[in-house]
């Protein structure tokens, strides 16, 4: 009797306070309003600690506390409140083992919040437990998924076991498919946010096999094509257009065709059951658009550009929003040979470049890439008869403001140095064969080659530093030091070929002694370096991540 009216006192107290109450910090989250927040964070910590609650009681809680914790540290911009999440995700793995439900969402919950300080701090030992924590959330997910069905009896006697024996209710919320959905994806994402943030190349491939494995779970559980799960359709979509968009970045890398076509397949299904308005949205059209141009400019295919813009027709993109119309505009003149839209395309980019924003530095990579297109064409284009020189059109403009643009970006200290590399080595490849040995050349090859530590920072593992220094398409410190050379600087040659043969190796040897000697004098401080440095060199803009809101209670 006494078990009963402790359970029938608690779905009283859960119906009339405690799901009300976080249901409100819900909806102020959502608001973005900062002022209720810290009294209902508060109330909530007050009925949480209170004395005299079980442990499944406080879990419960808590599953409600972490995700309004997080969504509040960046409301409210107290880094605090973070720290404050991770400590309670960390309590609710400790002690005695749970059901592998509960230890699904505590492990899921926590790893958002370490994700998230991760993008907040730039503390690498955090993304690496928040993808130890999911990787046994999925493996859960994947068991209790592919779990045989509870013959009906056996079901009604868990069901009376609840009820009853308050050690071994099952936890709230369910764990049910829409959870595993989450957890899966999240997977798949925190793996890319790692990439992103670190280059490490190996996280990208197992991001892919992440997301492929979401993407043929979801295919085959039998609930997959219900009618009556309205959230199918956004959840399904978010899972095809994560595995596409890392596709379609694996193909930059390995220029693997099937990559690609792959990718506008699944971009194209999950364009079909993605609502108009749903979450998401605006990135799947982006990672479409992206996708249809590249396999349009592999296949010289016009109607891949046509599809490309009926996608932008229907849906809006993700910031920045200029991409995918320059994407088509520059693809197109590019398999068509003619200089149609790539005046409107330098318009619109020349708009967005001056631009103080985190797409400036890629806005100033299209407009030199552009302007170089157009210049391109013209010095291919016949001369005309019937005009005279003085009117025939003059690409030296062109290519005198390409060069200005390839600069402008690889002088950009805000942005990651691995972009800066790219456009310093396009900027000395662009000069060096229009004027072999100019001091406009010299110029370029030395910003790149020092820019070659910056790339390969000591914060990469092995391989991804070999790949930063081989992203460059040429033999950058040998061609620094001919370009000095040709000017008469052979001590400046030889300081640039030992800088860019010698990278790897003066980091093993620990030559660059500023950070060694920081560590010595003030650990914290050189490790908030280090975290800072991380930060810099992100690619993406947080907000940016397949627009998934996270594990929400369903309240």
């Amino acid at each position: 009797m006494t078990t009963l009216r402790s359970t029938l006192r608690f779905d009283l107290m859960f119906l009339a306070k405690w799901r009300p109450l976080v249901a409100r910090a819900f909806r102020a989250v959502d608001r973005h309003d900062a002022d209720p927040l810290p009294e209902l964070i508060r109330q909530i910590d007050e009925v949480r600690t209170r004395d005299g609650h079980p442990r499944w009681v406080r879990d419960l809680i808590r599953r409600g506390e972490l995700p309004i914790l997080r969504a509040s540290a960046e409301i409210l911009r107290d880094p605090g409140l973070l720290d404050r999440a991770v400590t309670l995700g960390r309590e609710a793995l400790t002690g005695r083992p749970a059901s592998p439900e509960a230890e699904a969402w505590d492990r899921a919950l926590l790893a958002e919040c370490l994700v998230s300080r991760f993008e907040d701090r730039g503390d690498r030992a955090d993304v690496d437990q928040a993808i130890i924590h999911l990787r046994r959330a999925a493996d859960l997910c994947r068991t209790l998924l592919t779990a045989p069905k509870v013959p009906w009896r056996r079901s009604s006697r868990l069901w009376w076991r609840d009820l009853w024996d308050l050690d071994h209710r099952r936890p709230w919320p369910p764990f049910d498919r829409a959870a595993c959905f989450s957890v899966l994806l999240h997977f798949g994402d925190v793996l890319h946010t790692r990439f992103e943030f670190l280059r490490t190349f190996d996280d990208l491939r197992r991001a892919v096999v992440a997301s492929e494995e979401a993407e043929a779970l979801s295919r085959s559980m039998r609930w997959a094509v219900s009618k009556g799960w309205t959230d199918y359709g956004q959840e399904r979509g978010a899972i095809l257009s994560q595995l596409a968009a890392l596709l379609a970045q694996r193909h930059q890398l390995l220029r693997d065709p099937q990559d690609i076509v792959r990718a506008v397949w699944l971009l194209k299904d999950a364009d079909r059951l993605m609502p108009r308005r749903a979450r998401g949205g605006r990135m799947l059209a982006r990672h479409r658009v992206h996708a249809l141009t590249t396999m349009g400019l592999a296949l010289s295919s016009p109607e891949d550009f046509a599809t490309a813009e009926a996608v932008l027709r229907r849906r809006t993109p993700h910031q920045p929003e200029w991409r995918p119309q320059i994407e088509i505009l520059t693809g197109r003149a590019g398999i068509t040979g003619s200089a149609q839209g790539l005046a409107e395309a330098v318009a619109i980019l020349e708009a967005a470049a001056p631009q103080d924003r985190p797409d400036t530095h890629e806005a100033l990579i299209w407009l030199a890439a552009t302007l170089r297109q157009w210049a391109v064409h013209v010095e291919t284009q016949p001369v005309e008869p019937d005009v005279s020189a003085d009117q025939q059109p003059d690409s030296a403009p062109l290519w005198r403001r390409s060069s200005d643009a390839w600069r402008l970006a690889a002088l950009r200290e805000t942005a990651p140095a691995w972009r800066r590399l790219h456009a310093a080595s396009r900027w000395r490849m662009q000069e060096a064969d229009r004027c072999p040995g100019s001091p406009e050349a010299a110029e370029a090859s030395s910003l790149a080659v020092r820019l070659l530590p910056l790339a390969a920072w000591r914060g990469l593992d092995r391989l991804s530093q070999e790949k930063v220094l081989q992203s460059t398409d040429f033999d950058l410190a040998s061609c620094a030091a001919a370009d000095q050379l040709a000017l008469g600087d052979p001590e400046h040659a030889l300081e640039l070929l030992e800088l860019g043969r010698g990278v790897l190796w003066s980091q093993k040897l620990d030559v660059r002694t500023d950070l060694k000697r920081l560590q010595e004098a003030s650990p914290e401080l050189a490790e908030r370096l280090t975290r800072v440095r991380v930060l810099l060199e992100e690619v993406r803009d947080p907000s940016a991540r397949t627009g998934r809101a996270g594990l929400r209670l369903p309240l």
